[in-house]
């Protein structure tokens, strides 16, 4: 875990489920449903993250975004609603 701020806004789309919080690119782990570019991917640290001294933190090589939206699907249970 880095010393980035993860941002708590939740934007929850209805007709989806869809749960949206920022996240920094450090932050993000394997297994992951990020959006990118309006398509949704499933991280792969080893494949898809990077770190340099001179470019920072990267994202399948784009340096320019550091946040970007992790999409998770809320579950509506009988207990309660449970985010996967």
């Amino acid at each position: 875990m880095s010393n980035y701020p993860i941002y708590q806004t939740m934007h929850i789309r209805d007709q989806n489920n869809l749960v949206r919080t920022q996240v920094h690119i450090a932050d993000l782990e394997a297994g992951m449903t990020v959006e990118v570019n309006g398509e949704f991917k499933t991280v792969n640290v080893k494949d898809h993250v990077s770190h340099s001294d001179f470019m920072g933190w990267c994202f399948q090589g784009d340096a320019s975004k550091k946040y970007l939206t992790r999409v998770q699907f809320a579950i509506h249970l009988h207990t309660g609603t449970v985010l996967r």
